[in-house]
């Protein structure tokens, strides 16, 4: 079937249907998806929230407890009878106290004296962290390692002894030192009877982080327990939720005083270690312990390129009397959400499933409504090729399509009957036009009849014929024939434009009126100037009557015989010679005496035109005469048919009256500029035609009707087309308009030829390649011009044709 051109989408009905329920059933199970994934995120906040509540609960309870033993066993090492004994060679009297106190607090990881000499003891236990018994390079039956620097010979010296679980010494080493218990912060911020906590720093002995618990004496001693920070990071580690989230404890400086063990996958976004190797936390939390209102909260944040769940909460019982711990928690959203991801694509996924299972079934629903509507396509399609006729009711069960298929019938019938009455208006409106031409002059009243009928039979000559250069024209259609007789009616459609004075011309110096009249009265008033002559003279010499008189008769035959020379002239009938024009000019110099003033009574056009000329009266004036005022200037006829291809030159002025001018025209009536005027009528056409909106079976209207004055040898106006550029049909319409012509009996300008002389001149013009010879000589051997005679013609003009003459010396037969 031949689609519209048109420019549509080449989406099928079936493929949209389709579509739209597939992409329905989508969006119905991505927005159920979408509804409870947002659910399963609140819940999933929520179950965080309350899990990262209880992991900071229970830290800080394990903290609070880890300070709690630390402030206890400092204070139970101060009570010890042997605290304030001092530093001797071999083990101090306190140690096995010590060891006592740390083996049944195994989170603890040493207790210790310092002395108000700088001297101190320490005794601390391999089994507190993993780390202590690596970096101190213990052996598997070792311990205790019991630490004391003192002065010994003068030097300060750094004595180790490694005990066994009997607390026997398995060995021992020393080795200088600078180190002086009394310079360092813990030793000179403690306290009598007062519990002090520092910040967390690095233990050089074993490079662990720790946090020392001091008290002093009033003796200038001071003891203290380390709680080394690793039992806080395992503490940390076991309560992470999920597992790759990361905790942390810290301080209002920033420093990490805890971590999981996993924050370390977090180093590229934490800064770098300070001098004592702590590691700042992370810039997000320290933000939000800055914002109490925060503190509790689940809050959503941004570390790097990721989301993630902060939440942060002070540690009152953790902290110390210069800072404040907090405990701060870190998850990945990613991690937190990928359960309900998981969930939300399977549910996703099972949704697409079902849209796939129902696929076939829309696939046959949507057959039941599309092909219903391509029938109706093909229906439209005959409507749109004028097939109204053809036009059927399409069978379907959809009751809108058989509302819509019965209003597609309904409207062809309509349109048809609406094109017919259209038609018609049409056709009668081009004849009406044509009629409106033929009764604007009476001398052509016939010639847009008689052209479409001798136009229709050579046209239909030329249709029958099937030998070359016949056999590629044809009108078949009623269509084509009603082209081209619409053409026909229409190819003088221009001359609607021509003035009536113009056309109906039959003198030289007819204008709006015949002024030859005009140049009578003047010869009227020359005879009657002659006998006043005659008369005067006669009163003074009363004897000279005789010779007066045949002077008179003389100069009155003379006038007579000058005004029927111009009388003839001014009929165009003969050709004009070289001697009548010279005669005119002769009988031009004789001169009238004008009395009466010539610019009264005057329109304000014509008065304003003369303007600019002398006036004077009496003025003696010439017989014959081209006077400005006989001169009308031309407007911009060019600007008008710009872009219509025309070579007809206008020619200088739009019209002259001139006296001499048109009496001296050789041949007719017409001066250049009347015939200019009436030439133009075909450019008036074609603009006419051309710019109608033609539908598409009238296109060639404007081609065939305007071409009638074109010639094959590109000498014709108003375009000078060559052959080549001359369709069959317009060259139908230059023979048809030639032979009209040249038989019209009613031409004010020239008589009716007969039919045998018409077709002798159209011979010369088909030699001459002004018309077609091969349409010429069918014209000829049909017989067509006696069947134009019969019904068209005068009988007086139907004569004997010589066929054989006609067609004698006829160039070859060509293509068309």
């Amino acid at each position: 079937m031949d689609r519209p051109r048109i420019h549509a989408p080449r989406l099928s009905l079936g493929t949209l249907l389709t579509a739209l329920v597939f992409g329905a059933v989508l969006f119905v199970a991505a927005t159920i998806t979408a509804i409870n994934y947002y659910f399963d995120t609140r819940a999933a906040e929520q179950a965080a929230a309350e899990e990262f509540t209880a992991i900071a609960q229970r830290s800080a309870e394990a903290a609070g407890r880890l300070e709690r033993r630390g402030e206890q066993l400092a204070i139970a090492v101060r009570r010890l009878d042997a605290f304030a004994t001092p530093l001797e060679d071999g083990l101090h009297p306190i140690v096995p106290r010590l060891a006592g106190l740390l083996e049944r607090r195994a989170d603890i990881f040493s207790l210790f004296v310092g002395y108000a000499n700088g001297d101190y003891l320490e005794v601390s236990s391999l089994e507190a962290d993993a780390g202590v018994r690596a970096a101190w390079d213990a052996r598997d039956n070792e311990r205790w390692v019991v630490m004391q620097v003192t002065d010994i010979d003068g030097a300060r010296v750094e004595q180790r002894r490694f005990l066994d679980e009997t607390l026997q010494v398995v060995r021992e080493t020393s080795r200088p030192s600078q180190y002086f218990a009394d310079l360092r912060p813990w030793f000179t911020e403690a306290r009598p009877g007062e519990v002090r906590k520092t910040a967390p720093y690095l233990l050089s002995m074993v490079q662990e982080r720790g946090i020392s618990y001091t008290v002093g004496s009033p003796d200038g001693a001071v003891a203290g327990a380390i709680v080394l920070l690793s039992s806080l990071d395992a503490l940390l580690d076991s309560s992470r939720f999920p597992r790759t989230h990361a905790a942390m404890i810290f301080n209002t400086e920033g420093r990490i005083v805890a971590s999981s063990a996993r924050d370390r996958r977090f180093r590229g976004v934490i800064s770098a270690a300070n001098i004592r190797d702590d590691t700042e936390v992370y810039p997000t939390l320290v933000a939000l312990a800055g914002d109490p209102a925060g503190y509790g909260l689940l809050q959503r944040t941004r570390v790097g390129s990721a989301d993630y769940y902060a939440w942060v909460q002070p540690l009152d019982s953790f902290s110390s009397q210069s800072t404040q711990e907090y405990i701060g928690l870190l998850g990945q959203r990613a991690e937190v959400m990928a359960p309900y991801r998981r969930q939300a694509l399977v549910t996703l996924g099972l949704s697409l499933a079902a849209a796939l299972l129902l696929l076939p079934l829309v696939s046959v629903s949507t057959r039941l409504v599309s092909r219903p509507i391509r029938a109706l396509a093909e229906q439209s399609d005959k409507v749109r090729h004028r097939d109204y006729a053809s036009v059927k009711r399409v069978p379907t069960v959809i009751r809108e399509v058989g509302w819509l298929s019965g209003s597609l019938v309904n409207m062809a019938e309509a349109i048809s009957d609406y094109e017919k009455k259209q038609r018609d208006l049409h056709d009668a409106i081009v004849r009406l036009i044509a009629a409106a031409i033929d009764q604007k002059s009476p001398h052509t009243g016939g010639h847009c009849e008689r052209v479409p009928a001798i136009a229709a039979l050579l046209a239909e000559a030329a249709t029958e014929a099937t030998e070359a250069p016949f056999d590629a024209f044809a009108l078949r259609s009623e269509e084509e024939w009603r082209e081209f007789r619409i053409a026909a009616w229409l190819h003088d459609c221009g001359k609607i434009t021509t003035p009536e004075h113009i056309v109906d011309k039959g003198a030289k110096l007819e204008a709006l009126y015949n002024r030859i009249h005009e140049v009578r009265m003047r010869f009227e008033v020359l005879l009657r100037d002659a006998e006043i002559d005659y008369l005067r003279a006669l009163r003074e010499s009363p004897g000279a009557e005789a010779a007066l008189r045949a002077e008179l008769e003389e100069k009155q035959h003379q006038l007579r015989e000058d005004f029927a020379f111009v009388a003839e002239c001014n009929v165009g009938g003969e050709a004009m010679s070289d001697e009548a024009i010279e005669r005119l000019h002769r009988i031009a110099d004789h001169s009238w005496l004008r009395t009466l003033d010539d610019r009264v009574g005057l329109s304000p056009q014509e008065a304003l035109r003369l303007a600019d000329y002398p006036n004077e009266t009496p003025q003696w004036e010439p017989l014959l005469a081209d006077r400005p005022e006989h001169r009308t200037p031309r407007e911009d006829v060019e600007s008008r048919f710009a872009g219509f291809g025309f070579t007809m030159r206008p020619p200088a002025l739009e019209q002259d009256l001139g006296e001499l001018y048109n009496l001296s025209i050789r041949r007719g009536t017409l001066t250049d500029e009347d015939r200019y005027r009436i030439n133009e009528h075909i450019s008036s056409t074609i603009e006419m035609l051309e710019t109608l909106p033609w539908p598409e079976e009238l296109a060639r209207v404007p081609e065939i009707a305007g071409g009638h004055h074109e010639k094959l040898d590109g000498t014709g106006y108003p375009r000078s087309l060559p052959a080549e550029k001359l369709s069959l049909a317009a060259r139908i319409m230059a023979i048809a308009d030639i032979l009209e012509a040249l038989t019209a009996p009613d031409r004010p300008y020239k008589k009716g030829k007969t039919l045998s002389e018409s077709l002798r001149i159209m011979r010369f013009m088909a030699l001459d390649r002004h018309i077609d010879a091969d349409l010429f000589r069918l014209f000829i051997e049909r017989g067509l011009h006696y069947r134009y005679a019969e019904a068209w013609m005068n009988p007086s003009q139907v004569d004997e044709v010589d066929a054989a003459a006609l067609l004698d010396g006829l160039p070859e037969s060509r293509a068309a």
